[in-house]
């Protein structure tokens, strides 16, 4: 099945009836493969207009081939043309992680290809998804092709905005950039990390739980960390041996584990007891949990009491432009000012400015280390106003576009290391509540500082083992 190329930007296969382990295998031939590779496209999109069923095995055989494409030819590999229903499917077969790019249409992933370029500033494109990073990352990757993206925060205000919809050149809903994508194995709220749990849990959760990950969001300071049980039906001796185990070592660096609506009567008490003694609290709910005043005293966030004071390895200081680039270039173009770079050097964190505000991401893998991106109030304003909307005062929705803001600069990085055969993992990001918590967190630690200026608004990029 030989694909059609669009516009030079996007070569699409489009298979038609079954997508299954027996239909797949065929679908994409070696001759195939050679036919996209000669072309110089930018994307490789399956389209499901005519695929009448499909299901998770027939998708991972021909996604081995996509992948194979995708690592020659550099170029972002998914699906498009799908409805609701297949849309949704894709998620329930990957478990919300899903390694590849989903565009609704053929239009709205020629928007991401740059295969289409804004005739003017005023054509505006309506954006919405239900992840808050999602709605970010795609309203950034549109405002850089010239578009003008309005960003609607709610399913509600989507729906509203749509009733206007001859306003907008295009709609992008039920889009998924997996490009840009990382492995997510919590949700934040505020400064808590949330971890998901379901089923019973045995000595598997070992297996499951992204330990590596769990250290490194200790690492960038968060210490308040919720597990969701409510659909967990019961544990046994391993998994509480296990959340022990968690705890024990997480308290070294004043961490709190919670966990919530675990049905306790199918819990033996005896589990219950040992974790307690371990300083794992139990809530019956989430409402219960938010308000105790243990967790209210640390949901502000914390420094981390580091066991050891790591040092920078030459490995990640070789790969500081990347990072640096993937800032700067984000900042100039959504606040449509020129950073000048003023002085750079390997120090203590040392502030620069006034009415600060700070978001961390720690990153693990090839290489290690911690992100920071430091800027005034005002500045966050306005590099934050295309995910907010408005250039809003509420220090809460700022903490969370930065912190939105920082996770896209990780996220990019992580895509220009991979195609230099350098692999990352990256965690939530984290705000600070004051630049004092910040200094706390990176206390004793040598890192690069480059500071730089926009306009008259200072910014400090950190990088710290």
């Amino acid at each position: 099945m030989r694909p059609i190329v669009k516009k030079q930007r996007i070569a699409v296969f489009t298979p038609q009836g079954f997508l299954d382990g027996n239909s797949a295998s065929g679908l994409i031939t070696m001759q195939d493969m050679e036919a996209t590779r000669s072309t110089k496209v930018s994307m490789i999109l399956v389209s499901m207009k005519k695929v009448v069923f499909f299901n998770k095995n027939g998708v991972t055989i021909l996604l081995d081939t996509l992948i194979k494409l995708q690592k020659d030819m550099k170029a972002t590999i998914g699906f498009c043309d799908y409805n609701k229903k297949q849309y949704e499917a894709f998620f329930n077969f990957f478990e919300g992680e899903i390694p590849f790019s989903l565009f609704k249409t053929l239009d709205v992933a020629m928007l991401f290809a740059g295969g289409v370029e804004a005739k003017s500033d005023s054509e505006n494109v309506l954006v919405y998804n239900e992840d808050s990073t999602q709605r970010s990352m795609q309203a950034i990757e549109i405002y850089d092709r010239g578009y003008n993206p309005v960003v609607a925060q709610t399913l509600d205000d989507f729906e509203k905005k749509m009733q206007d919809s001859e306003k907008f050149v295009e709609v992008v809903e039920s889009t998924y950039l997996g490009f840009m994508g990382n492995k997510i194995a919590a949700k934040t709220r505020g400064n808590c990390v949330v971890y998901y749990l379901k089923g019973f849990l045995d000595g598997s959760v070992t297996e499951q739980f992204d330990v590596m990950y769990h250290q490194n969001c200790l690492k960038v300071g968060f210490q308040l960390f919720m597990f969701d049980a409510t659909r967990v039906s019961s544990l046994n001796i391993h998994a509480a041996n296990f959340f022990s185990r968690l705890s024990t070592a997480g308290a070294e660096y004043g961490a709190l584990i919670a966990i919530v609506g675990l049905d306790m009567e199918k819990t033996p008490k005896a589990f219950v007891e040992e974790l307690e003694d371990a300083g794992i609290m139990f809530f019956e709910n989430e409402t219960d949990f938010l308000t105790d005043e243990t967790v209210r005293s640390m949901a502000g966030g914390g420094s981390a009491i580091k066991k050891e004071k790591n040092k920078l390895t030459k490995p990640v200081v070789a790969k500081l432009p990347v990072f640096v680039e993937s800032a700067m270039g984000t900042l100039q173009m959504m606040t449509n000012m020129i950073a000048q770079k003023e002085s750079m050097n390997i120090q203590p964190f040392a502030a620069k400015g006034k009415d600060l505000m700070a978001s961390s991401v720690a990153f693990y893998g090839d290489i290690e280390g911690m992100v920071t991106l430091v800027m005034p109030k005002r500045l966050v304003q306005k590099s934050c106003m295309l995910l907010v909307g408005e250039e809003s005062e509420d220090e809460e929705v700022l903490s969370d576009a930065l912190s939105e803001l920082v996770n896209i600069v990780a996220g990019k990085s992580k895509t220009s290391l991979q195609e230099s055969g350098v692999n990352i993992n990256i965690t939530l990001p984290r705000s600070y509540t004051s630049i004092e918590d910040l200094k706390s967190t990176l206390e004793g630690l040598q890192g690069v500082q480059v500071n730089f200026s926009f306009d008259d608004y200072p910014f400090t990029f950190y990088l710290s083992p």
